[in-house]
């Protein structure tokens, strides 16, 4: 075989990468067929201990909070989980690269975050849109997200898409729509249908693009640079928040809980308005 007719890097990584989606909606797709037939078949004694033993696994068991999760991979067309919200919550806001916010803002806050933490997950849903509202709308600070890969391979999954989008300063768009539709901690989740989807239900994301800015030096380092600063603030866990005014240290806020109320007063302590 000639130079000229081996497949570039990219045709097999997309290749690859077909051969993968493929696999993934094979297996959802008998997924599906077996839950049929457990439900024709549910009348028996036999079947509805079945039953009872998918819907439990399916719903995390033992009382998982990530229970009330969306299974967004099975969802075939329209709007996902949360996204409705999402779109609403940062439309109209300044975005370029890892920042949210007007540029000018004298406040930046540096949150560090794991796709998969639960408690990110939490924050994101519980508090972020207030704090987005009342301080980032008003010009009163800017956002920076800064995503590491803590938990396991879904956070790396997670973290490579969310470092693509960012290219097209959609990456908080694309992880607040993940942290909506976070599934049980490493359970293989975050595969390349579900990620596929998300990116195709984040406003403005050019698909194409990303794919093909996926695992570019330049997403590779939004990643990078966020390990080097966690490294160098002694950041230990997710969430972690700094606040930094101007040309200031960065401060690490204290938080006694991650709702609205006490995040937001932490803020204001910290910028000497309590």
């Amino acid at each position: 075989m000639s130079a000229e007719s081996q497949p570039t890097r990219k045709q097999r990584r997309e290749a690859a990468r077909a051969e993968r989606v493929a696999a993934e909606r094979a297996q959802a797709a008998a997924a599906q067929r077996r839950r049929r037939l457990m439900t024709v078949g549910g009348v028996l004694a036999a079947a509805a201990i079945v039953v009872v033993v998918a819907i439990a696994v399916s719903s995390g068991g033992g009382g998982s909070s990530a229970s009330d999760r969306p299974a967004v991979a099975q969802k075939s067309s329209g709007a996902i989980p949360g996204q409705k919200e999402a779109s609403e919550m940062l439309a109209g806001i300044p975005q370029k690269g890892i920042y949210l916010g007007n540029p000018s803002a004298p406040v930046r806050v540096v949150e560090f975050a794991d796709l998969q933490c639960p408690i990110c997950r939490e924050y994101s849903l519980q508090s972020l849109p207030q704090l987005v509202q009342d301080y980032v709308r008003t010009g009163r600070l800017k956002m920076q997200l800064r995503l590491l890969r803590f938990i396991g391979p879904d956070s790396e999954r997670g973290a490579e898409v969310a470092a693509a989008a960012t290219l097209q300063n959609k990456g908080w768009d694309f992880s607040d729509l993940f942290f909506r539709n976070q599934g049980q901690e490493n359970s293989g989740y975050a595969t390349d249908v579900f990620l596929e989807q998300l990116a195709r239900e984040t406003p403005g994301l050019d698909v194409g693009q990303l794919d093909a800015d996926l695992d570019s030096p330049r997403a590779r380092q939004f990643i990078r640079q966020a390990e080097r600063q966690a490294n160098a603030l002694g950041v230990s866990g997710t969430p972690t928040f700094f606040v930094q005014k101007a040309s200031g240290a960065p401060q690490q806020l204290q938080l006694s809980s991650l709702d609205a109320d006490s995040v937001t007063a932490a803020i204001d302590s910290a910028l000497g308005e309590q």
